[in-house]
């Protein structure tokens, strides 16, 4: 004579043993995340924006590599608007260092310089002979979370003077900082030779792009800008086999 089970005392130890299962599966794979930390000015955090959270280009690179089956990635956006890598900015992005190592990422994309250009009153350009140093200790510390941890470094997106709307007090300002851009693409290069890091260029890819920047602005992108400079980055890691499926 077959003894009658006790239908929801089963159902219990049956959802309990689920739940464990489903606990230690979900722990495993967000072990198994591959972080990307993007760390950088307002372009980075996505000003002009409507929508940051959701069309900045960290959270649209985010979007791209899981279209592409790139799955076990986990994109996180470290931006600060105005700041510089310089130590002497206000703001800067050494505060960051503590949610990195909080983060441990193992792909750190740097995007700043365009705030270097800045003359007074803030002064940063006055103080552009500390950018190597400034830009060398901060990779420093970022191997000092991770060792292994994969770093790009991105000259700044050109200033483009033909987007519609401008100012010709900003005009003036454009013309006057463009330049400097310029000549920090070739330095920001230097650097990424030097400590053996991956350079990835932003500056060419956008020059003359009006119809990519924000109106009355020509600094930040606007939303179809954003997306391309997504695309740009995606493209880039793809392509140096810096993420993989």
């Amino acid at each position: 004579m077959f003894k009658r089970i006790n239908t929801p005392k089963f159902s219990s130890i049956f959802s309990l043993v689920a739940f464990v299962l489903f606990s230690l599966f979900s722990h495993f794979v967000k072990a198994q995340n591959i972080r990307i930390a993007c760390v950088g000015n307002s372009i980075t955090a996505g000003a002009r924006l409507t929508q940051p959270l959701t069309e900045s280009y960290p959270a649209v690179l985010s979007s791209i590599l899981k279209q592409g089956q790139y799955l076990n990635y986990e994109t996180k956006n470290f931006g600060i608007g105005g700041a510089t890598i310089l130590r002497f900015g206000t703001p800067n992005l050494w505060p960051l260092i503590d949610s990195l190592q909080k983060f441990k990422p193992d792909i750190v994309i740097i995007k700043a310089g365009t705030n270097e250009t800045v003359g007074k009153p803030r002064l940063n350009w006055e103080h552009i002979s500390e950018f190597e140093k400034d830009y060398s200790d901060y990779i420093s510390q970022i191997r000092k979370i991770n060792p292994d941890c994969r770093i790009v470094i991105c000259s700044p997106l050109d200033m483009v003077i033909q987007t519609d709307g401008l100012s010709s007090e900003r005009i003036a300002d454009l013309s006057g900082r463009r330049p400097r851009i310029w000549e920090l693409r070739k330095r920001i290069k230097k650097i990424a030779r030097d400590e053996q890091v991956s350079f990835m260029d932003l500056t060419k890819p956008f020059k003359g792009k009006a119809d990519l920047m924000t109106k009355s602005d020509g600094v930040h992108p606007n939303r179809e800008g954003y997306h391309y400079l997504a695309s740009l980055v995606f493209d880039y890691l793809v392509k140096s086999k810096i993420v993989l499926k």
